[in-house]
């Protein structure tokens, strides 16, 4: 999948910027299960799916919690995905 080519830089810098700015999502987790959080938004984005879809998606965070974060900070970690993980998909930026 092309949005998943990104180097080890671009991988390091969605989990450093979440870290770094959404302290209460990196807290107690991973830096895999941070960039696992990009990956999927970017897969979902370079598979066009729905933005609703790809929002939903983003809230749990990888668990099984629907609503482990709100839609905002949903839409931010995946604005932020397409900033540092899956640079092919900065069309659909404005979408969130």
């Amino acid at each position: 999948m092309p949005s998943s080519s990104a180097g080890s830089s671009s991988a390091g810098a969605f989990v450093r910027v979440v870290r770094a700015q959404l302290a209460d999502i990196a807290a107690g987790r991973a830096d895999a299960e941070i960039q696992a959080i990009a990956d999927n938004a970017c897969a979902g984005l370079a598979d066009g799916r729905s933005t609703d879809e790809i929002v939903d998606t983003t809230r749990t965070l990888g668990t099984l919690d629907a609503e482990a974060t709100d839609h905002a900070t949903a839409r931010e970690l995946i604005k932020l995905a397409i900033d540092t993980t899956c640079f092919d998909q900065r069309a659909r930026v404005d979408e969130f």
